[in-house]
């Protein structure tokens, strides 16, 4: 497995697949989201670089959907609500370090086809999958319309950040 980090943010991928560029534009986007966000550096958020199959595990077996999906999230804590943490930090079961936050899993594949399919670059579409992915870490969620508007407010002002081509 390869990796890399800065801030306590840190990014996987299998050493098979050449993804260090994918990697820096993941771990680039969840640290200013995190910064936007003005969430400390002692949360540690995993990131994981996966192809269709790993990420169609996963959806099945902690979602019960057997498809591929973009990306996933999951919040180790429980009580986040649009970025703001609960008064206590309630860790959820089975969970050991207090200091992480949580795992994002992104599928490359999936994102370079999505890419394409939305004619934006690459570098967007993997950033704003990050921006995404750890926005639900912190709490946001998109299942009513006023959240998502909030939510992908948020993700386009962050790519703004970026200052990424479209």
């Amino acid at each position: 497995m390869k990796s890399i980090s800065k801030r306590n943010k840190y990014i996987y991928w299998n050493n098979t697949y050449l993804w260090e560029e994918y990697a820096s534009l993941a771990l680039n986007s969840v640290i200013q989201t995190t910064k936007t966000e003005k969430l400390s550096n002692n949360h540690r958020i995993n990131v994981y670089l996966v192809d269709q199959v790993e990420i169609k595990k996963l959806n099945y077996k902690f979602l019960n959907k057997n498809y591929p999906t973009d990306v996933l999230s999951f919040n180790y804590y429980n009580g986040w609500k649009n970025g703001i943490p609960p008064d206590i930090l309630e860790i959820f079961p089975d969970e050991e370090n207090k200091d992480e936050l949580g795992e994002i899993f992104i599928s490359v594949p999936i994102i370079l086809k999505q890419a394409e399919e939305n004619n934006h670059s690459f570098a967007k579409e993997m950033s704003t999958m990050a921006i995404h992915g750890t926005l639900h870490l912190l709490g946001y969620n998109h299942e009513k319309k006023n959240e998502e508007k909030s939510m992908f407010s948020k993700t386009e002002k962050i790519i703004k950040l970026l200052n990424l081509d479209t």
